[in-house]
């Protein structure tokens, strides 16, 4: 089975892939994939007929992806160019077959709807799959357990994703394989990756997070320098959050972190914005001043230069705590400014995610 993707977009747009990814997205949670992906001008209708053409030549499997706008035209060149009678529904010839969609989720919800199924007939298939989703797993320790996993043979195909530290395991069996054969290759990652591991299935990190806040009734304060605001802005991303989000402070100046939080000048000026300490009176800070029964704060440099001290790029604190006790971890995150933030909003994510489970 190959699979190609013609997309059709305004040359003059910006290229981010909003218009196809919630596609592709669905096709891959079915157990497919576009083995190619074409982008073509609007504007291009020689381009458009040679690429409809090499496709029905090269490919088993195509979708157009288009503005809802343009579909009935494409659909009729399309048609004319496979020389097939122009009808509504897939475009079939020589057992190839032309999925027109729209763009964006509208799409996404016919591939679903329309085109998986359509695929699992035609090829008597279909796959199932299982999620492990962890944090921070060491590179050695992932590649041993996929390694392990693959000597077992069974037919399992494994696909990993990590975004930022935040892993994404997806197991991918044929339906005729048991449910105890899954079940234990899903055991065996999470064995192998268990202080790591936040999700068997695939709920995302911040929505793993805030489901647990909202079980323990907890009410949460988060204090960020560097991270400007991302771990709490991944929360508030949820619906109903106001539930367990109490507030965010943004303290990136000294003067924000002795006022707002109550961090000591004593401790800025013998130990620097960047340390355990400051971190860790962060953390009181709102746990004394604040309507919050859990904290989390983070301080760090994301670079490209460090703070005129001779502590590294990529250094880090993340405090997280309760009334109770407040514990406080120290990292050093490898990449470029952006890469270094959006790293250490998963870790404190995840770190609040381990004190509350």
């Amino acid at each position: 089975m190959k699979n190609a993707c013609i997309v059709i977009r305004n040359k003059r747009d910006r290229l981010n892939g909003k218009n196809f990814e919630k596609i592709i997205e669905a096709l891959l949670d079915g157990g497919c994939c576009a083995d190619k992906v074409f982008l073509l001008s609007e504007e291009d209708s020689h381009e458009f007929a040679q690429t409809v053409i090499e496709c029905k030549n090269f490919f088993d499997n195509v979708l157009l992806v288009a503005k809802e706008t343009l579909l009935p035209s494409l659909r009729a060149r399309a048609c004319e160019l496979w020389k097939v009678t122009l009808t509504e529904g897939p475009i079939e010839a020589d057992r190839k077959v032309l999925f027109c969609l729209p763009e964006g989720e509208k799409g996404a919800a016919l591939v679903r709807a329309e085109v998986l199924p359509y695929l699992y007939e035609k090829y008597s298939f279909r796959l199932d799959k299982q999620v492990v989703r962890a944090v921070g797993a060491p590179q050695d320790k992932l590649d041993a357990a996929l390694a392990q996993a693959r000597s077992r043979g069974g037919g399992f195909e494994y696909n990993v994703q990590d975004e930022d530290g935040d892993i994404r395991i997806e197991i991918l069996y044929d339906a005729s394989v048991s449910k105890m054969q899954a079940d234990e290759i899903l055991q065996l990652f999470v064995s192998s990756l268990n202080e790591y591991v936040y999700a068997i299935d695939d709920t995302p990190l911040a929505r793993r997070v805030y489901e647990l806040l909202k079980l323990r009734s907890y009410m949460l304060a988060v204090a960020e320098s560097f991270t400007g605001g991302g771990v709490v802005s991944r929360l508030i991303e949820i619906p109903g959050a106001s539930e367990v989000v109490y507030e965010g402070i943004v303290a990136y100046a000294n003067g924000s972190k002795m006022r707002r939080l109550g961090v000591t000048a004593q401790t800025l000026e013998k130990q620097g914005a960047v340390s355990d300490e400051t971190a860790y009176e962060m953390a009181v800070g709102l746990l004394e001043r604040g309507n919050c029964s859990v904290a989390v704060a983070t301080t760090g440099i994301a670079g490209p230069a460090s703070d005129g001290t001779s502590k590294p790029v990529g250094l880090n604190y993340i405090a997280v705590g309760t009334k109770e006790s407040v514990f406080v971890y120290k990292y050093i995150f490898k990449g470029d400014r952006r890469a270094i933030t959006a790293r250490a909003i998963n870790q404190a994510l995840f770190l609040l995610y381990k004190l509350i489970k």
